[in-house]
């Protein structure tokens, strides 16, 4: 009987409905439909609102998720920047806030205070208290053991493998905690726009000091069968450079984040850019930030470095399109932000180098939500896994 209730609770999530409509959905009698939907009710995890139009008769009242029955706890952990948000059950964010100074290779335990106090000070602020939190959803920079929640081995998060992120925030909230490889939370909370999209085979690529790809396919997340589906900063493109994985030629070694402020600061040492050499003389380094900046002043050798990298990108995501044939790219993550050249090169060796009939209604854009589809899909993921796994339902709203 419980499942007939969640089921109706997510149709009615996606957008106001009538029992009619629900009894046509779901198959369901209309006597089950009311039977549950007054559960719901009483719950008040569902509300009742102006009526629909009419199909000949009396207007239907239609039945509305209560979006403020609770509040979601939203983080996007990058290796050096965190996101924090707090949204309400649909996910919209009611406030947010980023730290800048996180590096996650000073380990989980450092980390995860800093982004508590941040937690603990936008609730502060919005006047939120700790049982009102229904879950949290955690993005991380890295492979992901989904079903427990337990960060997978990869050099970039030395020191996290397996460390128990559930249970570390479980000391300050009752509450459920889900946590996933940040790229599939991008792709969630991207999908999270519109409930009611007919997209439903989708690419979403983070491009940051990693490069990896968020998988919705038949309006689904992919995670794969060890959950490490999309790792493609680690597809081989020929050259010799060595990657931090131990591997030579990989995608994110040429065009990580990391790696274009190695190149940018190797060309401003060589004298090759006027405006890099300015800036590296200055503060003796250059970041992904300096890089953005040149390329802004129309620097030759910055926009050339990022013609570059979008080719390569997209000669990568070339070969994606054939196998996959997704009817959206979306292009996100820290790189995105260094301008509209990355994107045209992108396309344009993806549509050079995809099969024809794969390109034919292929769109690539760069991501609607920009530095927030971290945490909206966090927040998404853990709306859809509370409900699904009877969470809430059949707990007091309150």
């Amino acid at each position: 009987m419980q499942k007939v209730t969640i089921e109706l609770l997510q149709a009615i999530r996606r957008k106001p409905i009538s029992k009619a409509e629900l009894v046509r959905l779901t198959k369901y009698s209309l006597a089950i439909v009311t039977e549950h939907t007054e559960i719901l009710l009483e719950k008040n995890f569902v509300r009742e609102i102006d009526r629909g139009p009419s199909t000949g008769g009396r207007k239907p009242l239609l039945l509305s998720f209560n979006a403020e029955a609770g509040y979601i706890v939203a983080i996007d952990l990058e290796s050096t920047n965190v996101r924090v948000g707090i949204t309400d059950l649909n996910c919209n964010i009611l406030v947010s806030e980023s730290l800048d100074d996180i590096d996650v290779l000073a380990g989980p335990t450092t980390v995860l205070e800093q982004v508590k106090e941040l937690v603990f000070a936008l609730l502060h602020r919005v006047g939120i208290e700790s049982p009102q939190i229904k879950g949290i959803g955690m993005g991380v920079p890295g492979p992901v053991e989904y079903s427990v929640g337990l960060p997978a081995s990869l050099s970039i998060m030395r020191g996290w493998d397996r460390y128990p992120i559930r249970q570390f925030w479980s000391q300050y909230f009752q509450c459920p905690c889900y946590v996933d490889n940040n790229v599939h939370t991008m792709a969630i909370g991207e999908q999270m726009l519109d409930l009611e999209s007919k997209i439903e085979n989708l690419l979403f690529l983070k491009i940051g000091n990693g490069i990896g790809a968020g998988i919705i396919c038949k309006g689904q997340i992919y995670r794969g069968s060890t959950d490490c589906a999309g790792d493609v900063g680690h597809i081989n493109m020929g050259h010799d450079i060595l990657c931090y994985c131990g591997n030579r030629g990989c995608l994110e070694a040429f065009a990580g984040g990391r790696a274009i402020a190695a190149r940018a600061e190797e060309m401003a040492r060589n004298g090759q850019s006027e405006v890099l050499g300015e800036i590296y003389s200055k503060k003796k380094k250059l970041t992904l930030v300096d890089v953005r900046q040149a390329v802004e002043v129309a620097d030759p050798v910055a926009v050339e470095l990022m013609r570059e990298c979008g080719v390569a990108i997209g000669n990568v995501l070339a070969g994606l399109v054939n196998f996959f044939n997704p009817s959206l790219i979306l292009i996100g993550g820290g790189v995105s932000q260094v301008g509209d050249v990355l994107l045209a090169s992108i396309r344009q060796a993806v549509y050079q180098r995809a099969l024809p009939l794969s390109v034919r209604n292929l769109v690539i854009q760069y991501s609607s939500l920009g530095e927030n589809a971290g945490i909206v899909g966090a927040a998404a993921l853990t709306v859809d896994e509370i409900i699904d796994n009877n969470a809430f339902v059949y707990t007091d709203a309150h």
